[in-house]
């Protein structure tokens, strides 16, 4: 479908192709040449080079493939740009996983490595039109990622906002290794006072020992998890 621009008139889609083999890039563009809709504005093999063009083109799809040296930490530079280039990435293994690092870092689309010329083709065009066409499982994959994104950015404001700045600085001593005694010197406040600090942050992050506290404190929030309190121990405050 070509792409109209609301006034009658067909617009043309300029497409950059960022490949590092040759002649794999030149025929992408061959075959691309073929469509009255599309035109290729450069083909590049760098990631230096394809950000270059980009800022000195504009095109609206940038074409990446993804056996490409550095491909993400291209499309990454690609988004930072801040541009309304959309980036589809080219002969990406049909695996969940792959696909899901391909649209972390910045991908608006995606072609697997069995797709046909047409399938390159409309993909591009849904790009362009800002829509995605993809299986069921990666739409649910999607999804999940982000819902795993977003309970975790809400667990780590709860725990943030549940410590006081005085508890988040003893748990900071507790994971490196400090003692009760050594917190209380390098804060200035007495000892009893620390050890209470630590009973509270301790309930707080529903631990039970200063090994614990320390490893939820490293841990991503999406993987923290609350101790069964029938199997905890005594609190470990000391």
């Amino acid at each position: 479908m070509i792409v109209s621009d609301g006034a009658h008139r067909t617009r043309r889609l300029g497409v950059l192709i960022v490949a590092n083999v040759r002649l794999y890039r030149e025929g992408l563009a061959a075959s691309l040449a073929n469509r009255e809709h599309i035109v290729v504005v450069a083909t590049t093999a760098t990631r230096a080079d394809a950000v270059a063009a980009v800022r000195e083109l504009d095109p609206h799809v940038v074409v990446v493939d993804i056996g490409t040296r550095d491909s993400l930490e291209l499309i990454r530079d690609l988004r930072r740009e801040g541009t309304t280039t959309k980036i589809l990435a080219f002969a990406v293994e049909e695996v969940p996983s792959d696909i899901l690092d391909c649209a972390e870092a910045g991908a608006a689309g995606y072609v697997t490595a069995e797709a046909s010329v047409d399938d390159l083709v409309g993909a591009i065009e849904r790009i362009a039109r800002e829509e995605l066409v993809c299986s069921p499982l990666i739409a649910a994959k999607l999804f999940g990622r982000i819902s795993e994104r977003v309970a975790g950015a809400a667990a780590s404001a709860s725990q943030n906002r549940a410590l006081t700045s005085r508890e988040r600085q003893v748990l900071d001593f507790i994971r490196q290794g400090h003692s009760n005694k050594e917190i209380a010197q390098e804060l200035n406040i007495a000892e009893p006072t620390v050890k209470n600090h630590v009973h509270h942050l301790l309930e707080k992050l529903e631990v039970t020992t200063r090994g614990q506290a320390a490893a939820r404190a490293t841990l991503p929030a999406s993987r923290h998890r609350a101790f069964r309190a029938d199997r905890l121990p005594s609190r470990d405050t000391g």
